[in-house]
């Protein structure tokens, strides 16, 4: 969680009309994505992932 939350930070004051979110996919215990919504919003943390 406090990955996802670093990552959402990355996001902050661009990402504007959708929130600065962080988003960690795990698979067996290992990542096997990361991301965060990019400038403008489009595209959401969870597809950059």
């Amino acid at each position: 969680m406090a990955l996802a939350l670093s990552l959402g930070r990355r996001g902050q004051g661009a990402c504007w009309p959708n929130p600065a979110v962080g988003c960690v996919i795990v698979k067996d215990g290992r990542i096997v994505g990361r991301g965060w919504t990019q400038p403008g919003g489009r595209p959401h943390a969870e597809t950059e992932a």
